[in-house]
């Protein structure tokens, strides 16, 4: 019998460390940032592929977006272009990307460069982006995104 109790107090505090040190990982900025950069990834995939799948995850329901030539898209335009074809990516590539967290929230910024189009148009090669993510429903969603093109000055 002491025996069983000994195990089960050691079961116990191991899982308990474990659980804390998964506590302190999820309100970690750095595991956060890292976290974020992960699920861009994912998203950028998920766009080159059209993966409705992923897209519904990573997407925020209230989801707004604003493409480098100032077109609007809410989550469900957002993939409904992409199982259409409208709005197709043969490769996103980011530089240059900072995560800021704020508790149950993020804000993700960066360069892209792009090639794809958008209802036939070239989608603009090089720009700068803003993404918002925010905690919500256990996990990271992206609520709003915003693309400028960057303007060459010669």
């Amino acid at each position: 019998m002491r025996q069983i109790l000994a195990i089960a107090v050691v079961a116990f505090s191991a899982a308990a460390i474990a659980s804390g040190q998964e506590q302190s990982a999820v309100r970690d900025p750095k595991s956060i940032a890292e976290h974020i950069r992960k699920l861009d990834k994912e998203r950028i995939q998920a766009q080159i592929h059209a993966d409705v799948a992923a897209l519904k995850r990573i997407y925020a329901d209230d989801f707004i977006g604003v493409g480098p030539s100032g077109t609007v898209r809410t989550k469900p335009q957002v993939i409904s272009d992409f199982t259409s074809g409208d709005l197709r990516f043969q490769s996103i590539t980011t530089d240059d990307v900072r995560v800021r967290v704020y508790e149950n929230a993020a804000v993700e910024t960066g360069l892209s460069t792009m090639n794809g189009q958008d209802k036939g148009n070239a989608v603009p090669h090089d720009t700068r982006f803003t993404r918002v993510w925010v905690k919500q429903h256990g996990g990271w969603r992206l609520v709003a995104n915003h693309y400028s093109s960057i303007v060459s000055h010669q």
